[in-house]
């Protein structure tokens, strides 16, 4: 009887300690492609910005109109250039 119970105690704790082996560590090479910002445009393409006329504003208000008026077409016109430089880059 006690010789069964120790076999029995002895299986349970062999049982116990029976497992099975790690993973194998598996290196391999995954590529991932990862969007990447380049230069679509030479930098002398880009359009010069025009010269600021805060310092010509006189505080009359229709010569100011006049200077501003004439100040919003040239920023328009750089912008216009600048969005058909860009426009290309985007998809």
């Amino acid at each position: 009887m006690l010789t069964r119970r120790l076999i029995i105690v002895a299986a349970l704790a062999l049982a116990g300690c029976a497992h099975t082996p790690p993973p194998a560590i598996e290196f391999r090479t995954e590529v991932v492609k990862v969007p990447v910002a380049t230069a679509c445009i030479k930098a002398s393409d880009v359009p010069a910005m025009p010269p600021r006329v805060g310092d010509k504003l006189t505080g009359d208000a229709r010569s100011d109109a006049d200077l501003l008026a004439a100040d919003a077409l040239r920023l328009r016109s750089a912008l216009d250039q600048a969005l058909a430089l860009i426009s290309g880059c985007t998809k």
